[in-house]
């Protein structure tokens, strides 16, 4: 049965948007007319397929038996989301037991390569000890080397977390960091994505997850990113420079900070106005 004549709410209408439109591509339309005729319209477009045979509350009710939808405006909502304009999600999915709004009220994203040195992870683990220490919720995705680094030294320090997934909150990506990803949420942490649970990570998913760690943080700070510019690190830091959210980089000893001085990162981190800092201290004392 279509959905087109079923009474349904605006959190059921912006789920169901949100599932099969990128947020810009709706933007106007719920600015004009608001989501649940935005949705309507959608659906009356569709006799069959997916779109003609979702059911927007009844597949609400099912994902939130996994995580929370948040709308924008509500008292969970970050803030700092507004910053996207157009491509602000339509509504967030919250896993954990923390607050997002507050814990992103003092974020710093700290990211990097997945292939990280052990001096470019105990660079990054001395960064996360000195946010810490400085009262600052680290944010980060759940990448292998750096990303991790950041997250287990923060769990260490009993310092709760976000957490930014590219895919539906059921699951984890990368799909081995399961462990770490309960210990973001049952530490007083959250895992947010901007994708319904059921959902797999894609090059898409983890690009535009990319500017919501952007703008769920200020500042953010790399470390060891690697060569290649089309990975979430650097799109996180175009993001965050195109919301004029400050960038940091961490400059180290180790091979794989090589990697950021050739080409294309060469000139990203220049053109994006990439702060070099290098070290821990230094970078608390240009946070303070």
């Amino acid at each position: 049965m279509s959905s087109v004549s079923t009474p349904i709410s605006e959190r059921a209408a912006r789920a169901a948007l949100a599932t099969f439109r990128a947020p810009a591509d709706v933007h106007m339309s719920i600015a004009a007319v608001g989501a649940v005729e935005t949705w309507q319209r959608l659906a009356a477009q569709h006799t069959s397929g997916p779109i003609a045979e979702y059911q927007p509350e009844a597949d609400l009710r099912a994902a939130q038996l996994t995580a929370e939808f948040v709308l924008p405006g509500e008292d969970h909502w970050p803030g700092g989301l507004a910053a996207l304009q157009e491509d602000c999600p339509l509504g967030l999915w919250v896993r954990g037991t923390g607050d997002p709004r507050q814990l992103s009220e003092n974020a710093v994203a700290v990211t990097g390569g997945r292939a990280a040195s052990q001096v470019g992870t105990a660079c990054a683990a001395a960064v996360a000890r000195e946010l810490v220490g400085a009262g600052r919720t680290v944010v980060s995705m759940l990448s292998h080397g750096i990303d991790t680094a950041v997250q287990q030294t923060a769990r260490a320090a009993g310092s709760p977390t976000l957490a930014v997934l590219p895919c539906g909150l059921d699951t984890c990506h990368p799909h081995n960091q399961a462990e770490l990803m309960m210990a973001v949420l049952h530490r007083g942490g959250v895992a947010v994505s901007a994708y319904r649970p059921g959902t797999p990570a894609s090059r898409n998913s983890l690009a535009y997850s990319a500017q919501l760690l952007a703008a769920l943080s200020n500042p953010l700070v790399l470390v060891e990113p690697s060569a290649d510019t089309m990975t979430v690190p650097l799109e996180a830091a175009s993001a965050a420079a195109g919301i004029g959210c400050p960038v940091f980089h961490m400059t180290t000893t180790g091979p794989g900070n090589e990697l950021s001085r050739r080409g294309k990162t060469r000139r990203l981190l220049r053109a994006i106005g990439a702060r070099r800092t290098e070290n821990a201290a230094a970078l608390r004392e240009a946070l303070a």
